[in-house]
Protein backbone atom coordinates (compact mmCIF):
# COMPACT_ATOMS: atom_id res chain seq x y z
CA UNK A 1 0.00 0.00 0.00
CA UNK A 2 1.54 3.30 -0.91
CA UNK A 3 0.75 6.05 1.64
CA UNK A 4 1.51 10.13 0.66
CA UNK A 5 4.05 8.74 -1.90
CA UNK A 6 5.99 6.33 0.41
CA UNK A 7 7.01 2.80 0.82
CA UNK A 8 4.69 1.57 2.53
CA UNK A 9 3.50 -2.65 1.97
CA UNK A 10 0.85 -4.52 2.83
CA UNK A 11 0.68 -7.99 3.00
CA UNK A 12 -1.72 -10.14 1.16
CA UNK A 13 -5.21 -10.82 2.64
CA UNK A 14 -5.04 -13.67 4.39
CA UNK A 15 -7.40 -15.53 6.64
CA UNK A 16 -8.84 -12.50 8.87
CA UNK A 17 -8.11 -12.91 12.51
CA UNK A 18 -11.35 -13.86 15.11
CA UNK A 19 -12.94 -10.64 16.12
CA UNK A 20 -13.32 -10.77 20.02
CA UNK A 21 -15.26 -8.05 20.04
CA UNK A 22 -17.77 -6.74 18.17
CA UNK A 23 -18.72 -3.16 16.66
CA UNK A 24 -17.06 -0.25 16.36
CA UNK A 25 -14.16 0.26 18.56
CA UNK A 26 -10.78 1.37 18.35
CA UNK A 27 -7.87 -0.17 16.92
CA UNK A 28 -5.10 -2.06 18.94
CA UNK A 29 -1.84 -2.09 16.88
CA UNK A 30 1.63 -3.34 17.70
CA UNK A 31 4.93 -2.17 16.39
CA UNK A 32 7.96 -4.69 15.77
CA UNK A 33 10.99 -3.96 14.60
CA UNK A 34 14.94 -5.12 14.83
CA UNK A 35 16.83 -2.27 17.52
CA UNK A 36 17.24 0.64 15.97
CA UNK A 37 13.77 1.09 13.86
CA UNK A 38 13.01 3.77 15.72
CA UNK A 39 9.97 2.27 17.67
CA UNK A 40 10.26 4.59 20.87
CA UNK A 41 10.53 8.00 18.67
CA UNK A 42 7.62 6.87 17.01
CA UNK A 43 5.51 6.71 19.59
CA UNK A 44 6.65 9.41 21.07
CA UNK A 45 5.29 11.40 18.51
CA UNK A 46 2.48 9.83 18.34
CA UNK A 47 1.48 10.37 21.69
CA UNK A 48 1.97 13.84 21.00
CA UNK A 49 -0.51 14.02 17.86
CA UNK A 50 -2.48 10.96 16.87
CA UNK A 51 -4.29 10.68 20.54
CA UNK A 52 -4.62 14.04 21.37
CA UNK A 53 -6.38 14.69 17.12
CA UNK A 54 -7.83 11.29 16.72
CA UNK A 55 -8.85 9.44 19.85
CA UNK A 56 -9.40 10.07 23.23
CA UNK A 57 -6.17 8.79 24.56
CA UNK A 58 -3.44 6.58 24.10
CA UNK A 59 -2.28 3.05 25.63
CA UNK A 60 0.90 1.78 25.49
CA UNK A 61 1.50 -1.78 26.35
CA UNK A 62 6.05 -2.48 26.07
CA UNK A 63 6.69 -5.99 25.03
CA UNK A 64 3.66 -7.92 27.29
CA UNK A 65 1.09 -6.45 29.96
CA UNK A 66 3.29 -7.66 33.08
CA UNK A 67 0.01 -8.81 35.04
CA UNK A 68 1.60 -12.28 35.20
CA UNK A 69 4.94 -12.67 34.00
CA UNK A 70 7.45 -9.51 35.00
CA UNK A 71 10.66 -10.52 34.53
CA UNK A 72 12.42 -7.76 32.42
CA UNK A 73 14.29 -8.55 28.90
CA UNK A 74 15.95 -5.35 28.63
CA UNK A 75 18.11 -2.87 30.96
CA UNK A 76 16.50 0.33 31.20
CA UNK A 77 18.46 1.48 28.30
CA UNK A 78 16.83 -0.72 25.95
CA UNK A 79 20.32 -3.14 25.45
CA UNK A 80 19.29 -6.74 24.81
CA UNK A 81 21.07 -9.02 27.65
CA UNK A 82 19.64 -12.87 26.69
CA UNK A 83 22.01 -12.16 22.81
CA UNK A 84 24.99 -13.26 24.43
CA UNK A 85 23.05 -16.37 26.64
CA UNK A 86 22.24 -19.88 25.97
CA UNK A 87 18.24 -21.04 25.11
CA UNK A 88 16.64 -22.58 28.32
CA UNK A 89 15.92 -26.09 27.59
CA UNK A 90 12.51 -27.18 26.51
CA UNK A 91 10.45 -27.65 30.08
CA UNK A 92 11.70 -24.54 31.03
CA UNK A 93 10.80 -22.71 27.46
CA UNK A 94 7.85 -24.27 28.02
CA UNK A 95 6.97 -23.01 31.16
CA UNK A 96 7.43 -19.23 30.09
CA UNK A 97 5.63 -19.53 27.14
CA UNK A 98 2.70 -20.77 29.14
CA UNK A 99 3.11 -17.45 31.64
CA UNK A 100 2.97 -15.34 28.86
CA UNK A 101 0.53 -16.69 26.94
CA UNK A 102 -1.57 -16.30 30.81
CA UNK A 103 0.00 -13.37 31.01
CA UNK A 104 -1.87 -11.66 27.56
CA UNK A 105 -4.64 -13.73 28.00
CA UNK A 106 -5.59 -11.56 31.69
CA UNK A 107 -4.14 -8.71 30.37
CA UNK A 108 -6.39 -8.21 27.13
CA UNK A 109 -9.70 -8.54 29.18
CA UNK A 110 -7.93 -6.62 32.08
CA UNK A 111 -6.33 -3.81 30.17
CA UNK A 112 -6.53 -3.80 26.29
CA UNK A 113 -10.24 -4.30 25.97
CA UNK A 114 -12.18 -1.91 28.01
CA UNK A 115 -9.72 0.66 26.96
CA UNK A 116 -10.60 -0.01 23.27
CA UNK A 117 -14.42 0.98 24.00
CA UNK A 118 -13.77 4.16 25.75
CA UNK A 119 -12.32 4.93 22.29
CA UNK A 120 -8.44 4.78 23.36
CA UNK A 121 -6.01 3.63 20.76
CA UNK A 122 -4.39 0.50 22.61
CA UNK A 123 -0.72 0.11 20.96
CA UNK A 124 1.88 -2.89 21.83
CA UNK A 125 5.90 -1.79 22.05
CA UNK A 126 6.72 -5.19 20.72
CA UNK A 127 4.44 -7.99 21.51
CA UNK A 128 6.15 -11.22 22.92
CA UNK A 129 4.80 -14.19 21.32
CA UNK A 130 5.35 -12.33 18.23
CA UNK A 131 8.95 -11.36 19.16
CA UNK A 132 9.29 -15.21 20.22
CA UNK A 133 8.63 -16.39 16.48
CA UNK A 134 11.24 -14.06 14.84
CA UNK A 135 13.57 -13.34 17.87
CA UNK A 136 13.69 -16.08 20.13
CA UNK A 137 17.11 -15.06 21.83
CA UNK A 138 15.42 -12.13 23.23
CA UNK A 139 13.13 -13.95 25.39
CA UNK A 140 16.21 -17.06 25.41
CA UNK A 141 13.26 -19.26 24.24
CA UNK A 142 14.42 -22.84 23.13
CA UNK A 143 11.14 -24.58 22.64
CA UNK A 144 9.54 -25.32 19.30
CA UNK A 145 8.55 -22.26 17.30
CA UNK A 146 5.14 -24.65 16.94
CA UNK A 147 4.13 -24.12 20.87
CA UNK A 148 4.12 -20.41 20.07
CA UNK A 149 2.23 -20.68 17.08
CA UNK A 150 -0.63 -22.82 18.24
CA UNK A 151 -0.66 -20.37 21.84
CA UNK A 152 -1.17 -17.12 19.30
CA UNK A 153 -4.17 -19.07 17.77
CA UNK A 154 -5.76 -18.94 21.58
CA UNK A 155 -5.37 -15.23 21.98
CA UNK A 156 -6.88 -12.16 21.40
CA UNK A 157 -4.49 -10.51 18.73
CA UNK A 158 -3.90 -7.20 17.67
CA UNK A 159 -5.90 -5.91 14.73
CA UNK A 160 -2.69 -5.02 12.81
CA UNK A 161 0.93 -5.73 13.00
CA UNK A 162 3.07 -2.07 11.64
CA UNK A 163 6.92 -3.72 11.48
CA UNK A 164 9.12 -0.60 11.24
CA UNK A 165 11.90 -1.62 8.77
CA UNK A 166 15.05 -0.09 7.57
CA UNK A 167 18.59 -1.31 5.21
CA UNK A 168 20.93 -3.15 8.03
CA UNK A 169 23.18 -0.43 7.32
CA UNK A 170 20.72 2.15 8.19
CA UNK A 171 19.82 -0.16 11.75
CA UNK A 172 23.33 -1.03 12.99
CA UNK A 173 24.06 3.36 12.59
CA UNK A 174 21.63 3.67 14.92
CA UNK A 175 22.33 0.89 17.74
CA UNK A 176 25.35 -1.70 17.35
CA UNK A 177 24.33 -4.48 19.63
CA UNK A 178 24.02 -7.31 17.08
CA UNK A 179 26.59 -8.10 14.41
CA UNK A 180 25.41 -7.23 10.75
CA UNK A 181 24.98 -10.69 9.94
CA UNK A 182 22.52 -11.11 13.21
CA UNK A 183 20.85 -7.42 12.23
CA UNK A 184 20.32 -8.91 8.82
CA UNK A 185 19.02 -12.48 9.61
CA UNK A 186 16.31 -10.74 12.22
CA UNK A 187 15.22 -8.42 9.94
CA UNK A 188 14.84 -11.50 7.54
CA UNK A 189 12.65 -13.04 9.75
CA UNK A 190 10.36 -9.94 10.89
CA UNK A 191 9.82 -9.74 7.91
CA UNK A 192 8.30 -13.04 7.30
CA UNK A 193 6.70 -13.15 10.44
CA UNK A 194 4.78 -10.01 9.40
CA UNK A 195 3.74 -10.43 5.88
CA UNK A 196 2.34 -13.33 6.69
CA UNK A 197 -0.19 -11.78 9.06
CA UNK A 198 -3.90 -11.09 8.02
CA UNK A 199 -2.84 -7.26 8.41
CA UNK A 200 0.54 -6.82 8.56
CA UNK A 201 2.11 -3.74 7.20
CA UNK A 202 5.73 -2.61 6.66
CA UNK A 203 6.78 1.19 7.01
CA UNK A 204 10.06 2.11 5.47
CA UNK A 205 11.66 3.29 8.86
CA UNK A 206 14.72 4.49 7.36
CA UNK A 207 12.51 8.03 6.20
CA UNK A 208 12.67 11.57 8.54
CA UNK A 209 11.00 10.48 11.63
CA UNK A 210 8.03 12.77 10.70
CA UNK A 211 7.27 10.48 7.71
CA UNK A 212 7.47 7.51 9.44
CA UNK A 213 4.82 9.01 11.87
CA UNK A 214 2.55 10.23 9.23
CA UNK A 215 2.68 6.27 7.87
CA UNK A 216 1.99 4.76 11.06
CA UNK A 217 -0.71 7.67 11.81
CA UNK A 218 -2.73 7.15 8.19
CA UNK A 219 -2.75 3.04 8.74
CA UNK A 220 -4.12 3.63 12.07
CA UNK A 221 -7.19 5.51 10.80
CA UNK A 222 -7.50 3.80 7.79
CA UNK A 223 -7.88 0.22 10.22
CA UNK A 224 -10.06 2.00 12.50
CA UNK A 225 -12.41 3.00 9.24
CA UNK A 226 -12.43 -0.72 8.75
CA UNK A 227 -13.20 -1.59 11.94
CA UNK A 228 -16.46 0.29 11.84
CA UNK A 229 -15.85 4.30 12.84
CA UNK A 230 -17.79 6.56 10.29
CA UNK A 231 -15.77 7.41 7.37
CA UNK A 232 -16.85 10.92 7.82
CA UNK A 233 -15.07 11.02 10.99
CA UNK A 234 -12.41 9.42 9.78
CA UNK A 235 -12.00 12.00 7.28
CA UNK A 236 -12.30 15.03 9.60
CA UNK A 237 -9.55 13.17 11.88
CA UNK A 238 -6.94 12.54 8.98
CA UNK A 239 -7.59 16.75 8.32
CA UNK A 240 -6.68 17.35 11.53
CA UNK A 241 -3.59 15.02 11.86
CA UNK A 242 -1.97 16.75 8.84
CA UNK A 243 -2.30 20.07 10.45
Amino acid sequence: MDINGSSVFEAPVQTPARHWLKGKRCPWITLLGVDGSGKSSVLAELEQTLAATAFTGLFVLHRRPQLVYRTAVASREGSIEHYGKAPHGRFRSAVKLAAMWLDWLLGYFVLIRRRRAQGILVVADRHSLLDMQADPLRYRYGGSPRWVQTAVRFLPMPDAVLLLDAPTAVLQSRKQELSAVQTTQLRHNYLQLVTAYPLGYVVDASQPLEQVVADVQRIVLQLWAKLGANSAEIDKKLSISRK
